[in-house]
């Protein structure tokens, strides 16, 4: 549609579509010979919009203002796979973080077995408590050689995350007064999950500034003196943990007794006496360890706003161009990928380092640090 003598338009696109008989790979059993069988099945279906909005907002002699806006939004679902299965591994894997294409859901569901497990309360009968406070809290592993305690492992498949953006955007932006031009162009994408697998090496090995809470007092540490007998240390990088300890869980306490803290909070059996403070080194060296480190804090929301370009120019007026047999004669400054006005991802990793340009992938696995572009352009017409 187009008003106002082409001043202003708009173009609106509504979309379904399903891609049927994909070649997928099935594991078959070892007894038959062979490791994988192909076959052609499956219905992925793509249903979505597109918005783009435009406009003269300014025009007169010397000065003119054109402007655009797009918008584009899109739904993928797994109708089926084929008979018998209802995932596929996309074998797209980033730390033990894996994208599956899921029947219901979508192309890109996150998957992994370690992330934490949340606890239920149960009466003495077994049966789940549903009002309880400590439900959905981490339930925590004990380690017994460090006296620490950190978030446990479910070692059950969780769906934790989507790499599909809620939508994608773009604005564009054309001033011309007289012979000079300035366009900018800024790009954005709202949503997707993104895996940070440096984040997770980062907090492992304390050198990323989320490690340093309770390190030591000066950063809100606690400060104790340890009352085990083969310890009797003074700390003061003590931290209480949040969760809840799996029920049978027991512990040496500081007095020499084993004790049960089995359904405590660990705050709840640090001020009963029965754990002391965990050291906080000690725990984000578990968090993040590839024994026992768990998936929750290095799978974040990805959505950033970009200035993609920006571009200064210059023509030559025409009388002049005519004077050295030229039709037209222009120079340009161009700056891409100038940098991002929003983002939110920490310590500045770059949003847009994914490790593959295969579409299952949403995440890094080594940051890639975010490269600018200059390009002087000089263009001529005979």
């Amino acid at each position: 549609m187009r008003f106002l003598n082409d001043r202003m338009g708009l173009d609106f696109s509504w979309y379904q579509d399903n891609t049927r008989r994909q070649l997928l790979d099935v594991p078959t059993p070892v007894e038959s010979g062979i490791s994988t069988l192909y076959i052609n099945a499956g219905n992925i279906q793509n249903k979505g919009i597109e918005i783009q909005l435009y406009a003269y907002p300014v025009s007169t002699d010397n000065f003119k203002w054109n402007t655009s806006f797009n918008l584009s939004r899109n739904r993928n679902k797994i109708i089926d796979l084929y008979p018998g299965r209802t995932e596929f591994n996309l074998q797209a894997n980033i730390g033990e973080i894996s994208s599956w294409a899921v029947v219901g859901g979508s192309y890109g569901t996150l998957r992994t077995q370690i992330h934490s497990e949340s606890f239920q309360a149960k009466d003495a009968s077994g049966n789940p408590i549903a009002s309880d406070s400590r439900n959905g809290m981490p339930v925590l592993a004990w380690r017994s050689d460090a006296r620490a305690a950190f978030p446990k492992r479910s070692n059950t498949w969780q769906n934790v995350g989507d790499i599909n953006p809620l939508f994608r955007a773009g604005w564009d932006n054309t001033f011309t007064y007289k012979n000079f031009s300035l366009n900018f162009l800024v790009d954005s994408k709202i949503g997707g999950d993104f895996v940070l697998l440096s984040y997770r090496y980062g907090t492992h090995t304390g050198v990323f500034p989320n490690s340093i809470p309770g390190r030591d007092a000066q950063s809100g540490g606690i400060s104790w003196t340890s009352q085990y007998a083969n310890d009797r240390g003074t700390y003061d990088d003590g931290r209480i943990v949040y969760g809840v300890f799996p029920y049978g869980q027991t512990v040496d306490a500081p007095n020499g007794t084993k004790v049960d803290v089995g359904g405590m909070t660990f705050e709840e059996a640090y001020k009963a006496g029965y754990v002391e403070p965990t050291h906080t080194p000690q725990f984000f060296y578990r968090y993040g360890s590839s024994s026992t480190g768990v998936s929750d804090y290095w799978i974040l929301k990805n959505s950033w706003i970009m200035l993609r370009q920006a571009a200064l120019s210059y023509t030559l007026p025409k009388k002049l161009c005519s004077s050295i047999k030229l039709n037209t004669l222009s120079v340009s400054l161009v700056g891409r990928d100038l940098g991002y006005l929003y983002q939110t991802l920490p310590y500045n990793f770059n949003p847009q380092s994914n490790n593959s340009n295969n579409t299952a992938y949403s995440g890094e696995e080594g940051f890639l640090p975010m490269t600018r572009n200059f390009v002087l352009s000089v263009r001529a017409s005979f």
